[in-house]
């Protein structure tokens, strides 16, 4: 007996307002992107996901990475999957990250989602720093609610002018 398992993916509702908040953030030249903040549960990754799709959609290179309590731990925990192999000088790794994390073809803009970046270790955030100094990326960054933010991901959209979305519960009709 064979089954055959679809995985149905629910259309974003009740979002779309927040939706054209983020991708004016991500389209403003003088705004770096946008942190997402709210409860937990209330939808933050995933309206953060759709909007990174929609930037796919557009021509734009995008890239998700996670904040986890176990990544924390470690130095670009967040970013491994970036990390060159065999690099132990440690600016050099932040350099290669960066580098893995925005090269494109000329004229592609690169989209970076970080979910949970109060999560993020402090490494972490420094190559975020550089991203954001650089101008080679625009972020999209989500934060719960609640939750102790480091003082180096507080001072990365304070410094870099993200704008910020507070987000709420839908309501009961939208729900």
């Amino acid at each position: 007996f064979y089954a055959a398992f679809v995985r149905f993916a629910w259309p974003l509702t009740g979002r779309s307002e927040e939706m054209r908040i983020i991708d004016a953030a991500l389209s403003a030249a003088d705004m770096p992107g946008i942190v997402v903040s709210g409860a937990a549960g209330v939808g933050k990754s995933r309206i953060a996901r759709d909007a990174l799709s929609a930037a796919a959609r557009r021509g734009h290179e995008v890239r998700w990475a996670v904040g986890t309590s176990a990544a924390r731990t470690l130095p670009l925990g967040a970013f491994a999957a970036w990390a060159p192999s065999a690099v132990a000088d440690q600016l050099e790794l932040v350099r290669g990250v960066v580098d893995s994390l925005t090269s494109t073809p000329p004229g592609t803009t690169v989209v970076l989602g970080v979910d949970d970046a109060h999560l993020l270790d402090d490494l972490s955030a420094f190559v975020l720093h550089q991203i954001v100094q650089r101008r080679a990326a625009k972020v999209v960054l989500t934060v719960r609610d609640g939750e102790p933010v480091s003082t180096a991901v507080q001072e990365l959209w304070k410094s870099g002018q993200f704008d910020r979305l507070d987000l709420q519960p839908l309501s009961r009709n939208e729900t």
